[in-house]
């Protein structure tokens, strides 16, 4: 009442607070739009249906979860950090709508690969859930437009599964950014799998020492982990970003 009178809206916070009480009206809290002129009737009735706003997100290719959680918890007033690591987390993903895109991943793993970069609007009031969901389901839309679709086995032509394709475009997304490296450095991590090489991603070893470095150290690269492909052959064991299409396709098509 006193905001719309020193606005002069109203001309009077008392008898705006009367009227709201012997009408027996409901307002809500969120953000309006009103204009000089309208009646009070008409003020009252607009403050009891409040309008969601929206938020526009951008999900830049290849960040991580820990990233992706940075940019949502700014972003998004009723998500805060905790909520965010707990839902995208090997536990928290149960929550979510069962989906066979979800059936590939290790029971011990949790959506990091999964959630699509893109940009989106989510209504102020969304939950944790609802943007991990909109995001897993964005991956699943952007593979069928691109004519991909998941095999009821997820084991793609090549004997790749679907979480070992994503894990490979996630260190392929970290090691470079153009559609045509992409396919490149693909390759290359095909062949070195197919005679038996490690894969020497410094992406990989990034991802365990947190570091964003062009090259590892000496010592990084011998860093105890399961995801250090300088000491351990073959794919790390779940992806180590949130890789984009062109990423996907340079994997699908080396």
């Amino acid at each position: 009442a006193t905001q719309l009178q020193d606005r002069g809206l109203i001309t009077s916070a008392l008898f705006f607070k009367v009227y709201v009480k012997l009408s027996d009206s409901v307002l809500q809290a969120g953000t309006f739009e009103l204009e000089q002129g309208m009646s009070l009737r008409t003020i009252v009735r607009t403050l009891g249906y409040a309008k969601a706003t929206e938020i526009h997100v951008t999900i830049p290719e290849g960040y991580t979860l820990k990233q992706i959680g940075a940019v949502i918890v700014e972003a998004m007033p009723e998500i805060e950090t905790a909520d965010w690591e707990s839902m995208v987390s090997a536990e928290g993903r149960r929550v979510l709508t069962e989906d066979e895109i979800l059936m590939g991943i290790p029971a011990d793993q949790g959506l990091e690969g999964y959630l699509f970069p893109d940009t989106y609007r989510f209504r102020s009031d969304a939950t944790s859930a609802i943007v991990a969901e909109t995001m897993l389901l964005t991956l699943k839309r952007r593979l069928a437009e691109n004519g991909i679709a998941i095999p009821r086995n997820l084991i793609f032509e090549g004997g790749l599964t679907l979480h070992e394709i994503i894990t490979l475009a996630s260190m392929v997304e970290r090691e470079v950014r153009t559609p045509e490296d992409m396919k490149l450095v693909a390759g290359i991590f095909y062949t070195r799998m197919k005679i038996g090489m490690a894969l020497q991603a410094d992406s990989t070893v990034n991802y365990v020492t947190g570091k964003n470095a062009t090259a590892v150290s000496l010592e990084d690269s011998r860093v105890d982990s399961p995801y250090n492909t300088y000491q351990n052959l073959g794919l790390p064991p779940g992806p180590i970003s949130n890789p984009g299409m062109n990423a996907i396709l340079a994997v699908l098509e080396p």
